[in-house]
């Protein structure tokens, strides 16, 4: 498999170290974002409005909006990287509303703060998504579609000062949120709101977990600290369908390279860096494929990691 580079000459005026540290700054306004996150909420809008209306079967209404919720995730997750503005009155509420159809109860900064200990530590014993990645098959669909309430303990366990600080502000997003469902059930709307909002919760956090977290990790045995070109994936091939799918993330190795670039340049960072990128043990996975093309490298550390003292008698 042999990864192409694609032509940068719409930005030919700069040099490539210039261009690159532009595209690591958070734009003032990112559009292509900003644009996705409307787009996105008059699906929403147009999906309750025609379920409601009864032109829409409510099963149809929840699957709808499952996969309309998991493209917020795309909004919530530049928001958490400060990628959508670097105004940060801009940025927040942005993100804000993107989180708000994943996680109603969790404050961006709460958010932000658990993945950002998968950033630090990704596919570590402390990287939050290894709820995700030791997760036995049985239990994929439900552990997966409920990955939340993990990252919900993670923070209770591991928060400390930030737990602190903002667990007030927890409790009061459950509370509100706990209020308006009870109100919407007393006024009738109990499985309006089970279909249209909280089964597509669920619906997307299992997108989430398979688009976000698994896919780009596989196998997961490799820790950042140890190889950042093992820990995560490129997932080459079929970019015109993959890339508007997985919304960039088949390059998310830029992404855990570079986590302030935006997700829409991730593909232009991957060629403009392609020489020097090239140069690591960049884990490629085919369009449709799971296991990386070098996954002998990642047994030979996952085989050296349960088994150092062997490994140090033969050194």
């Amino acid at each position: 498999m042999v990864p192409t580079r694609d032509s940068m000459s719409a930005h030919s005026h700069l040099s490539s170290d210039a261009l690159f540290k532009q595209m690591l700054q958070s734009p003032t306004l990112a559009m292509p974002t900003v644009l996705l996150c409307f787009g996105l909420l008059a699906g929403i809008g147009a999906t309750w409005h025609f379920a409601l209306a009864g032109a829409l079967p409510m099963w149809a209404g929840c699957v709808i909006n499952g996969f309309l919720a998991y493209g917020m995730f795309s909004i919530a997750h530049d928001g958490l990287h400060r990628a959508i503005s670097s105004v940060p009155w801009v940025n927040e509420p942005m993100g804000a509303i993107g989180l708000f159809f994943l996680l109603p109860y969790a404050p961006l900064a709460v958010a932000r703060w658990v993945h950002m200990q998968h950033h630090r530590f990704t596919n570590g014993e402390l990287d939050p998504d290894r709820y995700i990645h030791d997760c036995p098959r049985w239990q994929m669909l439900l552990r997966w579609s409920n990955f939340d309430v993990f990252y919900f303990v993670y923070f209770l366990k591991h928060g400390d000062a930030v737990r602190d600080k903002h667990l007030k502000t927890v409790v009061g997003y459950v509370a509100v949120l706990v209020l308006a469902i009870l109100a919407a059930v007393i006024a009738g709307y109990g499985y309006e709101i089970l279909m249209l909002w909280l089964l597509p919760t669920r619906i997307a956090l299992f997108l989430v977990a398979s688009v976000f977290v698994y896919l780009p990790h596989y196998p997961g045995v490799v820790p950042d600290e140890d190889d950042a070109y093992l820990a995560t994936t490129m997932r080459m091939g079929w970019e015109w369908l993959l890339t508007p799918l997985l919304v960039y993330h088949n390059y998310h190795l830029i992404h855990h390279l570079y986590p302030t670039v935006p997700f829409y340049k991730m593909h232009d960072v991957w060629h403009l860096k392609y020489d020097e990128l090239t140069q690591g043990n960049v884990s490629y996975q085919s369009a449709f494929g799971m296991e990386p093309d070098n996954i002998e490298l990642h047994r030979k550390h996952q085989q050296v990691a349960a088994n150092p003292r062997t490994n140090n008698s033969t050194t």
